[in-house]
């Protein structure tokens, strides 16, 4: 890829890989989607499901319902989705039970699915809630600022949520167009040296700096040059998350055009009513113009 982005800011990666089956990444989809639509798609499903065994009842015929007088067709459609519902929820106020040898082995497979659908959903419920995800906020911008004797690449981040990160490592990759021998374009991966990669407790902010020194592979880069090489920088986030020791993993990318030159990030710190040291999320990635 020597145009375009390969990860997308959200640290989702813009590439679609094909599919082996139509299965394939449903449990995915399902544990990944909004919360809105996941209830939206279990409703959904469960109107649908009583809707189909509703129709049996009535094709069966509505006499075979005991508790319910015959009436028209949304009457007794009605009745029928009604009982499916108290069916598969195995709920039964009993007021309206099958009659007859096929109504109730109807009866019996839909208590059956009931049963696998709900534990099907009280799974997804737990893979939801129990999924590691690190709540790291990222500066929407990496600066460039003098620092040393030179110039850096730094961009900030912080922990939005109350749990703490231990063992915080992160690693920096960055993908620039270059031409071979031959005059081919091709696309470069490159790791990109920290000042400090990795901390014990990630509690406040964090400002992670790589130095544009010789050990860096965009070196003596202007900003030119780096919006020709279609320069991508990738952050990857590894922490341990204390509260259920599970590994979780944030991402981030920068392109040229969310690269500022001869600027330094604001202050991010600052201390609550209690005294104690207080980090300002939102102006994570409130930076500053410098005179170089």
């Amino acid at each position: 890829m020597t145009d375009g982005r390969m990860m997308n800011a959200d640290g989702s990666f813009n590439v679609k890989r094909e599919t082996m089956g139509i299965w394939d990444n449903t449990y995915h989809q399902l544990i990944i989607m909004p919360w809105a639509m996941f209830f939206l798609l279990v409703f959904g499903c469960f109107v649908v499901l009583n809707a189909i065994f509703a129709t049996i009842y009535c094709l069966i015929g509505i006499e075979h319902l005991g508790g319910v007088l015959p009436g028209n067709v949304f009457q007794n459609f009605a009745n029928s989705y009604f009982f499916s519902s108290q069916t598969l929820t195995t709920v039964g106020y009993g007021h309206i039970s099958p009659q007859g040898l096929v109504t109730s082995i109807i009866a019996s497979i839909e208590s059956f699915a009931g049963l696998l659908a709900f534990a099907l959903i009280s799974g997804l419920l737990y893979g939801r809630f129990s999924r590691p995800r690190a709540k790291i906020v990222f500066s929407e911008h990496m600066l460039i600022a003098p620092y040393g004797s030179g110039q850096a690449m730094m961009f900030r981040m912080g922990h939005a949520s109350k749990s703490e990160l231990i063992e915080t490592e992160v690693q920096v990759l960055i993908a620039i167009n270059q031409r071979d021998e031959a005059g081919a374009v091709l696309r470069n991966y490159y790791p990109m040296p920290l000042e400090i990669n990795k901390i014990s407790f990630f509690s406040l902010s964090w400002t992670l700096v790589h130095p544009l020194d010789e050990r860096s592979p965009v070196f003596g880069f202007s900003e030119q040059d780096l919006a020709e090489a279609n320069a991508e920088v990738m952050v990857l986030v590894k922490a341990v998350e204390d509260t259920n020791q599970q590994m979780v993993h944030a991402r981030r990318s920068y392109t040229t055009d969310e690269i500022v030159w001869n600027a330094r990030f604001g202050p991010v710190i600052s201390r609550n009513r209690k005294g104690q040291p207080q980090v300002l999320l939102q102006h994570i990635g409130v930076y500053e113009s410098i005179e170089v």
